[in-house]
């Protein structure tokens, strides 16, 4: 798959890239979407176990958790994409 050159790719893009999966069939490598600024304002890259690999603003590249009760977690809308 080719979504352009990466300076190009946004969340918006990704959006309408790959297979859609049901969040309960998550799978590590799983691209990951949460509702922060706007509507699907954040990506990560799921690796298992409730967490995720993001650039946060205060972190910088780092591993979060999504789990119920957390910043991420109530931020996340369903949407997973398998590319």
């Amino acid at each position: 798959m080719n979504v352009g050159p990466m300076s190009g790719v946004t969340t918006d893009t990704l959006k309408t890239q790959g297979q859609a999966i049901n969040p309960k069939d998550m799978k590590p490598g799983d691209v990951v979407f949460f509702d922060t600024y706007k509507i699907d304002g954040h990506v990560g890259i799921y690796v298992g176990n409730n967490q995720f690999l993001g650039c946060q603003g205060k972190t910088g590249v780092a591993i979060a958790s999504m789990a119920k009760g957390t910043y991420f977690g109530e931020r996340f809308n369903g949407r997973v994409k398998r590319f």
